[in-house]
């Protein structure tokens, strides 16, 4: 089995002391896959403060130098994997940046290219903002040589004249109505390849990511916990723990199973070099 984290929103507005409140421990065991955001437009994400929201600035994100110098610091001793995570991440329109957008070859070309350069590192994974994307965001992600770190469907870009993506839908088709849990498996799509993050979040259920695990660890396949450094500290749903203490439960887990390997995303999607989960 194969385990990974992937987390979202890292921009402009992130510190270097977030980043290691979140994962400077947990970097012991394996990568963590940062989701970071080249011009974040100050909108309605909740990774932007509150201060900021709404205001529509536009913030690239060498202008914070300190997290510039963290962040390649960290890529180089292989603690992150950094992914492309839109390009402005929100917009004044209201829709998900890359169902709707215009010119999203361009910003996925220019996006990735000025991250590469900015943190001396190698992008092989797109995230979508908000985990919407639509068919002209695909075929941009496919364009520019990039995998897709969550899951897309016929409904939302999956070409529907292409057979490899109704052979895809038929597989999750009959998983779910044998009533597995998540999606245990990278998904491809000749064209590219996609991994479903299982949610991390203040809305999400430890009963429904164990089902998940479990599913992933029996088939020997693929968990990806998908979480935001900016929302451990939050309570969890009604008879849940915080966000951090479910993520907590699941990196416990990962290291209590002698077959599991972290990777990170990318490796995952690539079939890159495989991470021992280490133990104390």
């Amino acid at each position: 089995m194969q385990f990974c984290i992937r987390d979202d929103d890292t921009s402009f507005f992130t510190t270097p002391e977030q980043l290691e409140a979140a994962y400077g421990a947990v970097n012991r065991w394996g990568p963590v896959s940062l989701a970071v955001i080249p011009y974040c437009r100050a909108g309605t994400s909740r990774g932007v403060p509150a201060s900021m929201r709404g205001r529509w600035t536009v913030h690239p994100l060498h202008e914070n130098a300190a997290l510039v110098q963290y962040l390649r610091a960290a890529v180089a001793e292989g603690r992150f994997e950094i992914m492309l995570h839109g390009y402005w991440h929100d917009e004044p329109h209201g829709r998900p940046e890359f169902a709707a957008g215009q010119d999203l070859g361009r910003r996925v070309a220019e996006g990735r290219r000025y991250l590469e350069e900015l943190l001396h590192t190698h992008i092989r994974v797109f995230v979508p903002p908000h985990n919407t994307i639509g068919s002209d965001g695909l075929k941009a992600i496919a364009q520019n040589g990039l995998h897709l770190g969550c899951t897309a469907g016929i409904r939302s870009g999956w070409s529907p004249l292409a057979p490899r993506s109704w052979q895809t839908w038929l597989r999750l088709r009959q998983w779910r109505r044998r009533g597995e849990a998540g999606v245990p498996w990278v998904l491809d799509l000749a064209d590219h390849r996609e991994v479903y993050g299982v949610p991390v979040t203040r809305s999400s259920r430890c009963e429904e990511q164990d089902a998940a695990f479990e599913s992933a660890r029996r088939i020997g396949g693929v968990f990806c916990a998908a979480t935001h450094y900016w929302e451990l500290d939050t309570p969890g749903a009604t008879g849940q723990p915080s966000v951090g203490e479910q993520l907590q439960r699941l990196i416990e887990r990962a290291r209590s199973v002698p077959a599991v390997r972290w990777r990170s995303v990318g490796d995952i999607l690539t079939g890159g070099s495989v991470t021992p989960v280490r133990g104390n």
